[in-house]
């Protein structure tokens, strides 16, 4: 019922985009808590950051209203649990003279839903913005719902301005197919995300060393398997296993064979060693990897919930409940605080996960998952606004010095303090069980709208060993990061459409086939013909076209 009402908002949308009009509706709440006063000049008394600052934007001559309409991950919005302002947007609220309202649901649990819904109303807030929106926007942007940013940018946003020239690659991912931007995209920061971890704890007790060698894991994997490393005398371990399904089909890397070619579990057409586009998932090398993984599902390597276990809570499970898990491939931060889960070291005191290299049983082991320069999460400019200039105003502050330390760190004095010019967390913060979670939800640092992250904040409260891992990958980063990454792509409104019904049809029919492929409820020798037939007739040469001829464009505004 959930997906029929998702499907009839976003036709119902659709039908009304060509009566799109620019007009926005005018309301004075300032007594509504999810509304922010700009600053006074008392207010700002004895401030540094209101020291004359060369990068700062400039602020409204007068007070402006702007209604932002943020909602992100399925839960957040600009408002705190008690529905006030979370202090960073009510930050860049003072500093631009603006009068911010949030009008996201923040009951709501369905942050694309919570989009297509405005575009009923015709998008009469002055901002818009989440996760996952990109080609939303673009797709609504080109029937005249977003403005085109390329002159606001140029007149009233110095810091964006000044960010995207000196970023050219950025500046080109930000670039729709028209040659407009019309989205601010969220800018993860560093290289390293997913990481393959391993139990060394198990390694210990079994007498073996670190596996250098697609060879040398198999032969752990299998004795984690067999020889009951965590000593409870039954065969209950579960030698490999990720909190989602669609990150263990990466597991076919161990193979030599892609997977993902972007930052996204959607995009399977990647690029290969000559630069041109391929659809990873019919790839011989795919079915070569897919009848090893079949073969480790049936001999019980594989996590047998794999594909039926709730996402998201397979460490939780097999670490701090079963003591069965053995070996991951996730994001190394989170993963790492494992070591120091009290409820993990309750059960098992010796507990130690360690990062190793990708190995590869056809070459060099490689890192197909790193971070993206430009994500698809961020914010936009409706073109209902009567204020453009102000919201524009608005974003730049982010690109700030002051703005991208508040949308990384908080606020100073609160979640952070200045130490030898470094903005430092306080203990208050570092004590948090998901210090990420915590500054998201009670400050807003974090939330993707359009900014640069700063890694620095996540160095300050990652493990030893997720430290450790993080630099095991970068001073390998010559030999583990080499396959090139699908750069964020735009696409017309022709093309959107084609690449929506082709990118769908062939991604349910591949998870499914996959699925039962690695399970053994489906013949890979005897179906792999038939399975390739049907991508194609689905589009998957006409999606790689797609790819190609976006790619080219890519690289011209580069």
């Amino acid at each position: 019922m959930r997906l029929k009402k998702v499907m009839c908002v976003t036709l119902a949308a659709a039908m009304l985009m060509g009566s799109l009009a620019g007009c926005a509706k005018k309301d004075n709440k300032v007594d509504n808590p999810s509304v922010t006063q700009p600053a006074t000049d008392e207010n700002n008394k004895g401030s540094d950051d209101n020291k004359e600052n060369t990068d700062a934007p400039v602020a409204n001559a007068e007070p402006v209203e702007l209604k932002i309409h943020f909602h992100s991950n399925n839960k957040y919005t600009l408002l705190d649990e008690n529905g006030k302002l979370l202090p960073v947007f009510a930050l860049a609220g003072e500093k631009t003279n603006s009068i911010v309202e949030s009008t996201a649901n923040p009951v709501a649990q369905n942050s694309i839903e919570e989009f297509q819904l405005q575009a009923a109303e015709k998008f009469p807030a002055d901002i818009y913005g989440g996760t996952s929106l990109r080609s939303s926007i673009t797709s609504y942007a080109y029937q005249g719902a977003f403005l085109p940013l390329n002159d606001l940018i140029d007149q009233y946003a110095p810091n964006l301005k000044k960010f995207l020239d000196e970023n050219p690659d950025v500046k080109a991912a930000h670039t729709a197919a028209d040659g407009n931007i019309y989205m601010l995209n969220y800018c993860p920061d560093g290289d390293v995300a997913r990481v393959y971890f391993i139990r060394t704890d198990w390694l210990d007790k079994l007498g073996l060393s670190m596996p250098t060698t697609f060879e040398e894991l198999e032969n752990v994997l299998y004795a984690f398997k067999n020889n009951d490393p965590n000593g409870n005398g039954l065969k209950d371990e579960v030698p490999v296993f990720n909190d989602k399904w669609e990150e263990l089909i990466r597991l076919a890397n161990l193979w030599g064979a892609r997977v993902y070619g972007f930052d996204t579990f959607t995009e399977r057409v990647v690029l290969d060693s000559n630069d041109k586009f391929y659809q990873a998932w019919t790839a011989p090398e795919f079915k070569e990897a897919l009848i090893g993984l079949n073969k480790w599902y049936k001999d019980g390597i594989i996590d047998q919930e794999a594909f039926t276990r709730k996402q998201n809570t397979a460490r939780q499970t097999l670490w701090a409940k079963e003591n069965t898990g053995g070996m991951t491939h996730e994001f190394f931060a989170s993963t790492s605080a494992f070591n120091y889960n009290t409820e993990v070291l309750a059960a098992v005191p010796d507990f130690k996960l360690e990062a190793f290299l990708p190995v590869n049983k056809n070459g060099a082991g490689f890192e197909e998952h790193q971070r993206a320069i430009a994500k698809q999460d961020g914010w936009a400019i409706s073109a209902s606004t009567k204020n453009a200039e102000a919201a524009i105003r608005y974003m730049d502050w982010f690109y700030s010095e002051e703005g991208r330390r508040a949308i990384n760190f908080g606020i100073e004095g609160e979640s952070y303090t200045m130490v030898n010019g470094v903005p430092t967390f306080t203990e208050d913060v570092l004590k948090q069980g998901n210090v990420n979670t915590y500054l998201q939800s009670a400050y807003g640092a974090q939330l993707p709208i359009g900014y640069k992250q700063n890694y620095d904040y996540e160095d300050q409260w990652v493990t030893k060993e997720g430290r450790d891992a993080n630099e095991l990958y970068s001073a390998n980063k010559a030999s583990v990061y080499t396959v090139p990454t699908t750069p964020v792509l735009s696409f017309t409104e022709e093309e959107t459409a084609m690449y929506d019904q082709c990118l769908t049809a062939i991604n349910e029919y591949q998870n499914e086939m996959v699925t039962a492929f690695i399970t053994g409820k489906t013949d890979i020798e005897s179906n792999w013909d038939a399975y390739i037939a049907k991508c194609k007739e689905l589009g998957v040469d006409t999606l790689v076209e797609l790819y190609e001829t976006a790619y080219a464009r890519y690289k011209a505004i580069k």
